[in-house]
């Protein structure tokens, strides 16, 4: 989708990644086990379990249609 989205190949957008990856510029988010109830978001003060994630922390409609998620570091 983000190769449509920018009007280039997925070959680019996997190396573009890669590359701010390795430059510790983004990092993978880990899900764990993301759309069988078993995300964490600690440290959220809605959340009371660490297996649990809150109402207010789920995005609606859950976890299972989000793929693969980055986040910018710092």
């Amino acid at each position: 989708m983000l190769a449509s989205e920018l009007n280039t190949t997925v070959e680019r957008i996997e190396r573009d990644i890669e590359f701010l990856e390795k430059s510790g510029i983004i990092k993978r988010i880990d899900l764990g086990g993301a759309g069988n109830g078993q995300y964490s978001c600690e440290g959220c003060s809605g959340c009371t379990s660490g297996n649990k994630t809150c109402s207010a922390c789920m995005p609606e409609g859950g976890f299972k249609n989000m793929g693969v998620m980055w986040e910018v570091v710092g």
